[in-house]
Formats: C-alpha cells, structure tokens, sequence
C-alpha cells in the first residue's frame, strides 16, 4: 500500500450558499508519472490500478501517514486488490462515519475523467487511493481532504498534488522488485525524492463542484427510490411526491451517458437489459434540476 504526501491544495471558495446540502462533483485524476518526470527504472507496462475510496466524517481515518497500513490499504498497494479496503469502507457506513464506496476505473494513460462523485453534507471528508502499478507497495492517495470551508459551503475547486506514499508493507526499492514482506510493518511515509522518484509529484486530484442540491432537492432525493437494486435489467421508480420527472438517464463509472428514457411515470419499468454487471449512475431530471442514484446491475 502506499502513502502519499499533500505537496498543493488550492482552495476556491464556492459562493452563493450560506448552508451546505448534498452536492455532486467532477473528478479529474491527472497522471504525472512519466519516464521524463520519474526515469529511474520507469516500467514499460506502467498503470494506474482502480481509484478506491469514500467520502466521510471526521469521525474516522482510513489510512495516515506515520501510522501502520491496514489489511485494505496493504492489499491495494500491493496488488491494486479493493475488497478488504472496502470491507472496511462498508464498516465505517454500518457505523454512520461513511457515505457510500468510490471505485473508479483508472488503468493505461494520464488523465481520467469522472463526472459524478455524490457527497453528502454529512460526509465533507473525502479519501481516495490507487497503487501504482507495477510496484511492490507503493501509492498515490489523498487522506481526509475536506471539501467544505470554515462556515459549512462547498468548495468550488480544489486540487490536491500528492507525490507517491510508501505503504509500508513491502521491502522492495524498484518496480518490479519481488515480494518481500516488511517484517515488522513499517508507518506509511512518504517517497518524495526518493528512489525510483524523484522530487516530482506522481499525480493530482482536481475538484470541481457541478451542482449543490437545495434543500428541496434533497428532500425529492429521499421521495425518490429505485427498485429493485442490485438490478439485473429492469427498474421502476417509486415518485412518493408525484414529481414532475421528465427524463430517466444511466451513466457508467465513467461519466459516459449509455441510456435515454422519456415519459417516466410513477413505477414505471425501465429496461435495460444490454448493460453488464457493474456499477452505474441513475440520473434523474426534472425540471432544470436532477438528482443522482446509483445502480448496481448483477
């Protein structure tokens, strides 16, 4: 697993709003890894594995440098293996310090780019990993990053330069050096300036805020429910308030638009038997507003 340090947060305060709600954000994950950034020993098949992570209080940490990496975070640095660390993820929602699991896909390339990331006006913590692959335990992470200022109003904008963190599990010093188990456990710390890096950050969170829901937004967020879900096909949309929903639309992870739906009326099927198996955003307009839930198709 690895541990990364903050090197630039730039904040731009979001005006316009005396009381936080729920709010949607984009996501750009903008790669600085690179053979001319980093070139000791850069590995030809260099990747990103899965962005894993949620948004949470300030009640509960997933990972701090100077501290021993758990089995989720020691499993994704090393193998860019999610299920543990969200197995923790799902503890601390069962507890009420989370929100919900983030798992995006990242892979070959240098930019990605992801336009629905849900935050809940309880949840203002934000923290997100992904290993860098090919690596023995290494990581470019973001920890407990608030996305709200001091009175409770959502950021506009905010970017966060991290360099690579050393999760502390594995004793490797190259990309491909094979598996050797730190024993004891080391803190997580951070690899700025140190072998195969260089004094370069690695990576950047850029956040940008889409929409901040109204209070009667997110009262209709709760009127609103999908069912059944885990879906393996076919919704309906149960509109406790009978509100004027115009269109029905289904996003990957991605953010790429893949389905269309009009005339949507209260328990309504809507069908969509082409999609595989995974994880999907249900955005539903009305209005010059909407709101977004998330899908699991089996």
């Amino acid at each position: 697993m690895f541990r990364f340090y903050l090197s630039l947060i730039t904040f731009i305060l979001f005006s316009g709003f005396c009381i936080a709600q729920d709010a949607i954000y984009t996501l750009d994950f903008n790669s600085n890894w690179t053979s001319s950034n980093h070139p000791t020993d850069y590995p030809s098949a260099a990747h990103w594995s899965s962005l894993i992570g949620t948004t949470h209080n300030n009640s509960v940490s997933f990972w701090v440098i100077g501290q021993l990496a758990s089995q989720g975070v020691e499993d994704v640095a090393e193998d860019g293996l999610t299920a543990n660390l969200t197995q923790e993820i799902n503890n601390a929602i069962s507890n009420g310090d989370a929100y919900e699991v983030i798992e995006l896909p990242l892979g070959f390339g240098m930019n990605f780019s992801f336009e629905t990331i849900n935050v809940d006006a309880n949840f203002p913590y934000i923290s997100l990993m992904t290993m860098v692959a090919p690596s023995p335990d290494w990581l470019a992470q973001i920890n407990s990053i608030k996305l709200t200022d001091a009175s409770g109003n959502w950021l506009s904008n905010i970017t966060i330069n991290v360099y690579a963190t050393d999760s502390g599990t594995d004793d490797g010093t190259t990309y491909i050096f094979p598996n050797t188990d730190t024993n004891p456990p080391e803190p997580i710390s951070s690899l700025e300036n140190t072998l195969p890096f260089s004094n370069k950050i690695v990576a950047s969170f850029v956040f940008a805020l889409d929409q901040v829901l109204a209070v009667n937004d997110v009262e209709l967020q709760k009127s609103i429910t999908i069912y059944p879900n885990p879906s393996n096909g076919e919704i309906f949309i149960n509109n406790s308030k009978n509100s004027n929903i115009e269109t029905v639309e289904i996003f990957d992870v991605t953010g790429k638009k893949l389905k269309k739906f009009h005339d949507i009326t209260n328990n309504k099927a809507i069908r969509f038997n082409s999609l595989k198996s995974g994880l999907y955003f249900v955005k539903i307009n009305y209005g010059s507003r909407s709101i977004i839930k998330k899908l699991i198709v089996e």
